[in-house]
């Protein structure tokens, strides 16, 4: 299959690569997943990466931990190509049809997929995320945060926190944690007028992708900073009210339903 947009090409995924090893942004969600998923990662666990782009958080994960069972897919022959040497096994298919079989898996992964998937695929998409976890087990899901974009649905939905609940909930997933990372950087950037994105897409001579790696020392400053800020938001017993990103993690209630 290839239902992967035009936007979706090697150069597009080159720049995706390097974005998710050196950008701030990209490092610090990537800390918090791998924090927040330690305790689910049982010695031989398998996991699925639904989008899994580049590869290069399976890729991280099977560094860590040789013992798990990776699997990714991807609407994109390209982004399978790439991901193939580095995340295992990748096939191409559509988050809303997996190809796989009930309770298959012990994770699933959906890190910023839901809001580009056609209306009504993001339900679908939550639905097989569920149908193809084991009981107990726990999907991880990333998204952008606001309201929907005038003349953007459907390439950049955006999620309140309320509305990504519900819709995790009406699945037949139980919400375990969800929280709203980086409030400063993100206030900042509102006080600035330039309220920066996750990784958004522009044009394909852009190679689809809106965010840039900052200056060096802007870059390392802000990857400190998140390193301390992290820990503490996630510690919080309430959600913050501001961010830039929202986390959530569901778990498949430990019974058969």
């Amino acid at each position: 299959m290839n239902d992967a947009p035009a936007i979706l090409t090697p150069a597009y995924y080159e720049r995706l690569d390097d974005l998710e090893r050196r950008h701030w942004w990209c490092r610090s969600v990537r800390r918090v997943a791998r924090s927040w998923l330690a305790s689910f990662l049982r010695p031989g666990a398998s996991i699925l990466d639904v989008g899994c782009g580049a590869g290069g958080f399976l890729g991280e994960l099977g560094s860590a931990r040789g013992d798990l069972r990776r699997t990714g897919v991807d609407v994109s022959p390209d982004a399978a190509r790439r991901a193939r040497p580095r995340a295992g096994r990748v096939l191409l298919a559509s988050a809303s049809a997996l190809p796989f079989r009930d309770v298959a898996f012990d994770v699933v992964l959906s890190h910023d997929v839901l809001q580009h998937l056609p209306d009504g695929d993001d339900a679908r998409a939550l639905a097989e995320a569920r149908r193809v976890l084991s009981p107990g087990g726990v999907v991880s899901v990333r998204t952008n945060l606001g309201r929907d974009e005038l003349g953007a649905r459907g390439l950049h939905r955006r999620y309140s926190p309320e509305s990504l609940a519900f819709l995790v909930r009406a699945s037949g997933l139980e919400v375990v944690r969800h929280a709203l990372l980086h409030p400063l950087p993100a206030l900042l950037g509102r006080l600035r007028g330039a309220g920066r994105r996750a990784v958004g897409h522009r044009t394909p001579e852009e190679h689809g992708l809106a965010l840039t790696v900052p200056p060096a020392l802007l870059n390392v400053t802000l990857d400190l900073f998140t390193r301390l800020e992290e820990p503490l938001v996630c510690a919080l017993p309430f959600r913050l009210g501001a961010g830039d990103v929202q986390v959530l993690l569901a778990r498949r209630p430990a019974r058969f339903a």
